[in-house]
């Protein structure tokens, strides 16, 4: 019976451990992720706009 409780144990914990990173993927890495990334392509596009234009002048 020991046995069966430690791995009862072990398995929820490794459940909450597992759903926590998920939740945390979803719902924080992930957004957070998406806006740097979207910054990112702003700066880059804005960049780009301007080295052609002083390349224009």
């Amino acid at each position: 019976m020991f046995v069966l409780k430690l791995l009862g144990i072990g398995v929820l914990v490794t459940a909450g451990i597992a759903m926590i990173a998920f939740l945390e993927e979803k719902l924080v890495s992930g957004p957070r992720r998406r806006q740097i990334a979207e910054r990112a392509r702003q700066k880059l596009a804005g960049s780009g706009k301007a080295g052609r234009e002083e390349e224009g002048a």
